[in-house]
């Protein structure tokens, strides 16, 4: 997968989830309100999201490269693929089971974490909420390690969750700087193009897991 889909795919999917991150971005405990100090603390908080995201393509890349070598890259990459489309059309659907039980108690775990740096007023606080919030099931995050999974290395995995979490990071640090700015009418227009790009993203992994089905029968 080419690296520009997963800024791509940030940029866009950062509109889609303001609602979630919104609210803790414009959260972050900042000492006083001037612009260098609102910054710095927003770039904290991005980086901390950024250097988990970067951290799980890392280890999603190792398990794909394991697919790689058992052979199953091309049927992974399909049905990711598919997962995706599906959950664009039907962003509501729900988890079977106890897997959307253990979605939700990691949620909330997560979450009373976060709640509890906020009463930190330290400068490490921002860093260490933006770290957590990478660890936020979200629907964009997903579907960016699942392009994650099936990249060719780990680090070009790495480096694609590095350049998703760029991606998110002018809307995001919008959010910081200028909460009015991304008013919902912008977020209502501007969340239908996320959606169909995560749809190409997933057309383009079935693709790639029938070219790769293709090359082995031709090997």
């Amino acid at each position: 997968m080419e690296l520009w889909t997963g800024f791509t795919l940030g940029l866009l999917g950062s509109f889609h989830c303001i609602g979630m991150c919104g609210p803790i971005a414009l959260s972050i405990p900042v000492e006083n309100r001037s612009v260098g100090a609102m910054l710095f603390r927003g770039l904290l908080y991005n980086s901390g999201r950024i250097f988990t995201y970067a951290f799980l393509g890392f280890g999603l890349g190792i398990l794909g490269m394991g697919a790689t070598v058992a052979g199953y890259q091309n049927i992974l990459s399909i049905v990711l693929g598919a997962l995706i489309i599906i959950f664009a059309f039907f962003p509501h659907l729900k988890l079977p089971g106890k897997l959307n039980i253990l979605y939700t108690r990691f949620s909330r775990m997560i979450s009373s974490s976060i709640t509890t740096l906020f009463k930190d007023r330290s400068t490490s606080s921002s860093f260490l909420i933006g770290l957590l919030n990478g660890l936020l099931p979200c629907g964009f995050v997903v579907t960016a390690l699942a392009v994650a999974l099936v990249t060719d290395t780990a680090l070009h995995s790495s480096i694609y969750m590095a350049l998703f979490g760029l991606g998110t990071l002018p809307v995001m640090l919008l959010m910081n700087m200028a909460p009015g700015f991304v008013t919902p009418k912008w977020r209502s227009k501007l969340r239908p193009f996320s959606a169909y790009f995560a749809i190409i993203i997933g057309l383009m992994l079935i693709w790639r897991g029938f070219m790769l089905a293709d090359g082995m029968m031709g090997h």
